[in-house]
């Protein structure tokens, strides 16, 4: 259209150097957001080009990047996505995390996609961005404040409105599971995001903006809005998470996808999955609701009335919740479950990390290698959730115990030696959340994770359908008839690469996952996002340039990984545990990991990308993908 131009889409580039107590706001060419669109690739882009190798993640040098998609902002369903990315504190190599909430809209709204932070702050400070008006702020007075209460205390300053990101105890402490809260609920997990934003003394960022976003060609735009919205909110899926969110863990069970005694099993018998079930939760259920521009019911609102946790209340219980602190820790006490949850929030933990390190140290505890000396008098046995409210607090404070626990369970485990190293379940360094025993495909979508473990880089969830799909809608929709065989390797290779490239796009465009295909074949697909980018931006784009976008932002990923950590093949192996020790019971008993087939489906996918064999891009790649500028790192010569 005649005067549109395509920063009233994207916004402008926010860079604050805390170091220099500097701000600076610079606009990127239209190529940047065509090549890489804007949120998690157009941060992976800023990241390495102003990021030498052998800086670590704690130096001021590093750089935080907050990501608000292309589509955010322009009423899409969905498109209320935050990437947030930096260098992992975990593995050195590439760290990504992605949040929810309202921060990304008020920060598009403010006129900014993207938002770079360098330096360190001489003492604590927090952000203020109102529009185009940014300050750096004292922060002293919230310094040492949970997440609740220093979210509580900026929206008062600013009268509840725009949107608080903040970090906890645990950021301050530099925990390496720390994570970054957008409105005191909502969570930027993985990475260590949080310990880089508090190693550069910055506790919260408060956003409000009110600017509106201008798409390309309006009249069209609101038609397909129209046809998008409908496509979702009719949907049987988004009907199902509007009811239970994602708390239906069934599904993993009878494919032996749960980790019961921190992976020992991946069964746990239907009557005890009866106590904390999606049902088991929903008697706690206050309240079911959304955030704007988000068509799914998803969030609600807990509360225990009686018992031993009772007064206990708060927001967002997902599977994970029930997967890190149910099964893992063999916990069959919902209200227990609610608390670690919401615990963790509070101090700015992220809880898969925190889980597998407690779980780390029950294990070790059951086989002898650590007793209540190690453990500063606390018994970890299995079930015992009375012990995890002080576990979880110590291990934000850096306290007794705790402080082992929080740089996770590959350094607790060279720390406590004596064979613990065995139960370390950790891929890249970071510690691991997923069973990569079952289903095959999202195991091995964890595994190659870019940053270091992860289902939400590339693993299909499609195999949860446990073969209910129509092999012609599967091939069609994903790739491959098999999309839903949990148990072969057939095809898993392609569809991993499928995977891994649309999520890519996702986290660029900041659109959720349980918006699209990536939960059921019913809802939003490339053909759908490439026809509101269209209309949004003017560019003639279909689904194979998707891809070919999305394989370009994973692409540049694995080489980050490659040169700052010197990550290949050997990386990409997950724990022994799952190639030597077989599933105990339920219908998949007797199933384990094959290394053979792994390798052979490994380098399958590293075909599909056009990486060699030890997983490494090759310079005819770089070059097909747009990527030239990379092609002369030391790495590759």
């Amino acid at each position: 259209m005649d005067g549109w131009d395509i920063g009233e889409l994207t916004g402008k580039v926010l860079e604050v150097d805390l170091s220099q107590n500097e701000t600076s706001i610079y606009s990127l060419d239209e190529k940047y957001y065509r090549n890489f669109l804007g949120g998690r690739g157009l941060n992976q882009l800023l990241l390495f080009k102003n990021l030498d190798p052998d800086i670590p993640p704690l130096d001021p040098k590093n750089i935080l990047l907050f990501g608000s998609g292309l589509l955010v902002g322009s009423s899409a369903p969905g498109s209320i996505r935050l990437s947030v990315d930096t260098k992992n504190y975990f593995t050195d190599g590439i760290g990504s995390a992605n949040a929810g909430g309202n921060f990304a809209q008020e920060l598009k709204s403010a006129g900014f996609g993207n938002l770079l932070i360098r330096g360190k702050a001489d003492s604590p400070v927090y952000l203020s961005i109102k529009d185009e008006k940014v300050e750096i702020r004292p922060a002293e007075h919230l310094w040492g404040e949970d997440v609740t209460k220093t979210t509580e205390l900026i929206e008062k300053d600013n009268d509840h409105k725009g949107s608080v990101l903040c970090i906890g105890p645990a950021g301050e402490n530099l925990v390496r599971g720390a994570s970054i809260l957008v409105d005191g609920s909502r969570v930027a997990a993985k990475c260590g995001v949080g310990s880089i934003m508090g190693s550069k003394n910055l506790k919260a960022i408060w956003v409000m903006g009110s600017k509106r976003v201008e798409v390309f060609d309006k009249q069209t735009y609101i038609e397909l809005l129209k046809k998008t919205w409908d496509k979702v909110r009719n949907s049987k899926s988004a009907k199902s998470l509007s009811e239970f969110g994602t708390l239906s863990v069934s599904s993993k069970n009878v494919i032996g996808g749960v980790p019961l005694r921190h992976y020992q099993d991946g069964y746990i018998d239907p009557k005890d999955l009866e106590k904390i079930d999606k049902y088991s939760f929903k008697k706690y259920e206050q309240k079911r609701f959304s955030v704007k521009n988000c068509p799914i019911d998803c969030r609600a609102i807990y509360k225990v009335g009686s018992g031993e946790y009772e007064g206990t209340e708060g927001e967002a219980m997902q599977a994970n919740t029930i997967q890190n602190f149910g099964f893992k820790l063999d916990i069959k006490c919902a209200p227990a479950i609610i608390k670690a949850h919401l615990l963790c929030n509070k101090l700015g933990l992220d809880m898969d990390t925190v889980a597998e390190s407690i779980a780390w140290a029950f294990e070790c505890y059951d086989k002898g290698i650590i007793d209540k000396k190690d453990t500063c008098g606390l018994e970890l046995t299995w079930g015992n959730h009375e012990v995890l409210p002080e576990l979880i607090v110590n291990i934000a404070l850096r306290k007794d115990f705790g402080d082992i626990l929080a740089d996770g369970v590959k350094r607790a485990s060279k720390k406590i030696g004596n064979g613990s190293e065995k139960f370390a379940m950790n891929m890249k360094g970071q510690d691991l959340y997923e069973t990569i025993r079952m289903p095959k495909g999202y195991g091995i979508g964890a595994a190659l994770s870019t940053r270091g473990g992860g289902h939400c880089s590339g693993s299909p969830l499609t195999e949860f359908s446990n073969g209910s799909m129509d092999a012609e809608v599967a091939k069609r929709i994903y790739g491959v008839k098999t999309a839903d065989d949990p148990q072969t390797y057939d095809g898993k290779a392609k569809l991993v690469y499928f995977h891994e490239c649309f999520h890519s796009v996702l986290n660029s465009l900041g659109v959720c996952f349980f918006s699209t295909i990536v939960n059921s074949p019913d809802l939003l697909n490339l053909d759908d996002l490439a026809e509101l980018i269209t209309a949004a931006t003017g560019w003639d784009i279909d689904k194979s340039e998707l891809i070919k976008i999305g394989d370009r932002i994973h692409t540049l990923e694995r080489l980050f990984n490659h040169v700052h950590a010197g990550f290949d093949i050997e990386d990409d192996y997950p724990p022994t545990r799952f190639f030597t020790e077989e599933i105990k019971s339920g219908p998949y008993k007797g199933e384990s990991l094959d290394k053979n087939k792994y390798l052979e489906t490994l380098k399958k996918n590293y075909r599909y990308h056009g990486w060699d064999t030890r997983g490494v891009p090759q310079i005819d790649t770089l070059k097909r993908l747009g990527l030239d500028d990379f092609i002369e790192l030391p790495s590759l010569l």
